[in-house]
């Protein structure tokens, strides 16, 4: 059986906890830095390709520029795929730790009531608690709309990247096959609207998966 916080030493209480809101604080801002970092570095690689490419297209045919293309766009598609992936992994660490740091701030509540209306943060350790840390109050009900919040993160951010990127492999690989500028045009946008939605569910299946592990404790309707 735990322990409630009410039968623990409030000092010895406080000072394990500040430590850990410390330990989280300093997680999210990891998390945050990471993130960040390797989806400026997908940018920037990709950029930097783009200026390579704009040189070479002014003395090489436009067959072997549209394979070259297919070739470079190809390995910059499986380079996003594999920062997509892992700011999809700190973006669950990040929420984690906010989860972790909202129970703790109910905590401190709980052990000084006094101090409950201090607080400007939230106290619940819930989802919507860490989205309403996140800025979403501005939003209509205090909750942006789920494909909203998808795309507004950095995974999401890489995910459009990432389907923009799929859109110039398909389209230098029609305009290869013969198939025109316009069907290049089409194909190449169907293929990116395709792949954008097809991982944005995917993303969101993966981070609600894993923080189901972390039961809440202070729901939104608890007294705190």
């Amino acid at each position: 059986m735990g322990t409630d916080v009410q039968d623990v030493d409030k000092t010895s209480a406080l000072t394990i906890l500040t430590m850990e809101h410390n330990t989280l604080q300093m997680i999210r801002t990891a998390t945050i830095t990471d993130a960040t970092g390797r989806a400026g570095h997908l940018l920037t690689t990709i950029s930097a390709s783009m200026i390579a490419l704009g040189f070479v297209a002014q003395v090489v045919p436009l067959t072997v520029l549209l394979t070259l293309m297919l070739v470079i766009f190809t390995a910059l598609f499986l380079i996003g795929l594999a920062t997509l992936f892992r700011t999809v992994e700190l973006t669950i660490e990040d929420v984690q730790a906010g989860l972790g740091i909202n129970r703790i701030r109910a905590v401190y509540a709980e052990l000084e009531p006094s101090t409950r209306h201090v607080f400007v943060r939230q106290l619940h350790d819930d989802t919507l608690g860490v989205e309403a840390d996140g800025g979403q109050t501005g939003w209509r009900k205090d909750r942006r709309p789920r494909l909203i919040g998808t795309a507004l993160g950095v995974a999401g951010l890489v995910n459009l990247v990432n389907g923009l990127t799929a859109a110039v492999i398909v389209g230098a690989a029609a305009g290869l096959l013969g198939l025109g500028l316009a069907w290049s045009i089409v194909i190449g946008a169907v293929a990116a609207v395709a792949l954008i939605s097809g991982f944005g569910i995917a993303l969101g299946r993966i981070g609600r998966r894993g923080i189901a592990p972390i039961t809440t404790r202070y729901p939104r309707n608890h007294p705190n």
